[in-house]
């Protein structure tokens, strides 16, 4: 890296001197223009030689782990596992390519992502691409010498239409609990009847009737009903940790299935997501009072406008 520095210097210290003697455009010479043909070569060799030497000198598997460990701390812990993965897949691409993953140009970006597209549904190829981008934006902001080769690709597949969002019945919702396997029963029941996401289930304690997590990056707590922790401990589940070490992804996946079954048999009205208890929950609460404030609290949002948002997307308020 050194060896490369003191070659940009004396590249520099060339320029420096041809441009002491050089004369003003409108008497350039042929002798002249052929000097500043040399120049333009000198300086783009000089370029050259100090974005090599600096991205010698990027560590790129500890800016990795420093990018990952800050998105677990402000995101949710499926954001830095989503990450990981596609910062997993473009290693594996660019070293069958015999590509510097730091060097990595606009055309090469986009053939890899035509390459996911060979076997990877349109979202998780979105997400792997905005992973991607992302990590490149960071790097471009800790050293200037890298850049985003994933913006303005047009090679990132169009986005799908959107579900539409579909609300459990209250019924459906006891068949749907009455059905369940008694571990999956008791986690659409807190889902249903306290509207806690899934990603809080990992992390989630219990303290008499009091709960606690991490869910989408932050804590969260609050109060479980006497029939929340009957379920739970009528499941077998322990009432300290009743989800240790299942994952979200995993509890949601296995919900889905169940239910899918459910409404193939003509139980349910539709294939309904775990987060769809979530809504059950936030549109039978509003509806007890119409406070948007309590309800806010209870889905631990932000802000009444999050929430505000959050019903008008459910058709709850205008």
């Amino acid at each position: 890296m050194n060896k490369l520095v003191n070659r940009a210097g004396n590249g520099i210290k060339e320029m420096a001197i041809m441009l002491a003697d050089f004369p003003a455009p409108e008497r350039w010479s042929l002798e002249h223009k052929a000097q500043a043909v040399q120049f333009a070569a000198l300086l783009d060799s000089a370029q050259k030689m100090i974005a090599a030497a600096s991205l010698a000198g990027i560590n790129y598997k500890k800016e990795k782990k420093t990018f990952l460990d800050n998105a677990g701390k402000t995101k949710s812990s499926h954001t830095r596992i989503a990450y990981q993965s596609a910062l997993n897949r473009l290693e594996t691409w660019v070293s069958t390519k015999g590509i510097n993953i730091l060097e990595l140009r606009p055309s090469q970006a986009d053939d890899f992502i035509y390459f996911l597209r060979n076997d990877r549904k349109s979202a998780s190829v979105r997400l792997d691409t905005a992973a991607a981008s992302s990590f490149y934006t960071w790097l471009y902001r800790r050293h200037n010498v890298i850049q985003n080769p994933f913006r303005g690709t047009k090679a990132r597949p169009a986005k799908e239409a959107v579900r539409e969002i579909e609300i459990p019945t209250a019924p459906e919702v006891e068949t749907i609990i009455s059905e369940l396997p008694s571990d999956l029963s008791a986690a659409v029941s807190v889902m249903a009847y306290r509207g806690l996401r899934a990603g809080i289930f990992p992390t989630l304690k219990i303290t008499g009737n009091k709960f606690t997590g991490y869910s989408k990056g932050k804590n969260v707590s609050g109060a479980f009903s006497p029939e929340i922790l009957n379920v739970i401990k009528k499941a077998g589940l322990s009432l300290r940790k009743p989800f240790y070490g299942i994952k979200a992804n995993t509890l949601e996946k296995q919900i889905a299935r169940a239910i899918d079954k459910l409404y193939e048999a003509g139980k349910v009205q539709a294939k309904y997501s775990a987060h769809d208890f979530r809504h059950f929950f936030a549109v039978a609460e509003y509806r007890k009072d119409n406070d948007i404030r309590r309800v806010s609290k209870l889905l631990s949002h932000t802000s009444i406008l999050v929430t505000e948002t959050y019903l008008r997307g459910l058709g709850e308020v205008e």
